[in-house]
């Protein structure tokens, strides 16, 4: 729960007492809001909700950043930075006090870059994907290529449902209410898209067409991607029990040792991966924005005129791309398992 509404003084208004009636200004979606409870409670306010605002000093705060660098993931503590940063900056907009303390440690750009920029190759994705097929089954190993393939996000890949795929036209449609599957304090729900522009009909190379088609043949389920048991997929079940181990490597029952394969990489960085080939595969930048539900102003009719013929030579790159994973794939398994060549 959040703290109960008081009066305000400018002097002495606690942080917890402004984040109540800053809490009624935001406007953001159900995720959000749960993400920011959940940092607020777990976080922010055990350690700073008693202070007055004034008394929050900025040597403080990054002393408190850094110390949680040691104990959270990066992302984790940079999240936490910003929603105090997000906080104490509407409260120098109320004039409750001068400037904002909060000031977020910088990581080496190096760092920070190779982060950020994580992408696989199509032989790296493969890999991925069959790996998770092998911890589970082939209808997530299929999630990881389409992802790949498609550069949709996690929660417009959940959401789909058999009529969003459309084997005659070979695309996959991202609705504007329901394209998006939420998971919300534990609960699953649907919402819209990040964006208008994430409203959108992605087209899909041939032979993802196909294994799409497969699978759903395979199954009677509504959703496209599920859990092994049928069920909604969760994100972090997932990253933990098949992402996890199929990026950093594992053991299996049988003794069969997986070295780590592109250790952080993130499920969302195959939305980076497919923006990645898109730009090796000198695809059009308006182009790869349609594609990935991002919007370039006052560029959309030129790109209307040359769509289909854009398209069309795209698809061909993700094709070949996917083929020469396959060539690559069974060449590399034949040498492993190839006796030795006698002297």
């Amino acid at each position: 729960m959040l703290p109960a509404r008081t009066q305000f003084t400018a002097q002495e208004t606690r942080l917890t007492d402004w984040v109540h009636r800053w809490w009624l200004t935001i406007d953001v979606g159900p995720n959000t809001a749960s993400h920011y409870r959940s940092l607020l409670k777990t976080h922010i306010l055990p350690r700073w909700g008693a202070l007055p605002l004034h008394l929050i000093a900025p040597s403080d705060v990054t002393l408190w950043l850094k110390s949680l660098q040691q104990r959270y993931a990066r992302a984790t503590t940079t999240s936490i930075g910003k929603l105090l940063a997000l906080v104490m900056t509407a409260a120098v907009t109320e004039r409750l006090i001068p400037d904002n303390p909060v000031r977020i440690p910088r990581q080496r750009g190096r760092e920070r870059q190779g982060e950020h920029h994580l992408w696989a190759t199509e032989h790296e994705v493969i890999s991925l994907a069959r790996r998770i097929t092998h911890l589970a089954d082939p209808n997530q190993g299929l999630l990881v290529i389409t992802a790949a393939y498609t550069g949709m996000r996690w929660g417009e890949l959940a959401s789909l449902r058999r009529l969003a795929h459309n084997p005659q036209t070979a695309t996959l449609s991202v609705l504007p209410d329901t394209g998006n599957l939420l998971e919300v304090d534990g609960r699953h729900g649907y919402g819209p898209p990040k964006t208008a522009a994430s409203v959108r009909t992605v087209t899909l190379p041939p032979f993802l067409n196909v294994l799409l088609q497969q699978d759903l043949a395979r199954h009677d389920r509504d959703h496209l991607f599920t859990s092994t048991t049928g069920k909604l997929l969760r994100r972090s079940t997932f990253s933990r029990r098949l992402w996890a181990r199929a990026t950093r490597g594992t053991t299996l029952l049988d003794g069969t040792a997986w070295p780590a394969l592109k250790p952080g990489l993130t499920f969302h960085n195959l939305r980076h991966t497919h923006k990645t080939w898109l730009i090796e595969d000198n695809i059009p930048e308006v182009a790869q924005a349609r594609r990935l539900g991002h919007t370039l102003k006052g560029i959309a009719d030129v790109y209307a005129h040359v769509a289909n013929s854009v398209d069309t030579r795209l698809l061909a790159a993700l094709e070949a791309r996917w083929q020469r994973s396959l060539t690559h794939h069974a060449l590399a398994h034949t040498a492993a398992t190839a006796p030795d060549t006698p002297r």
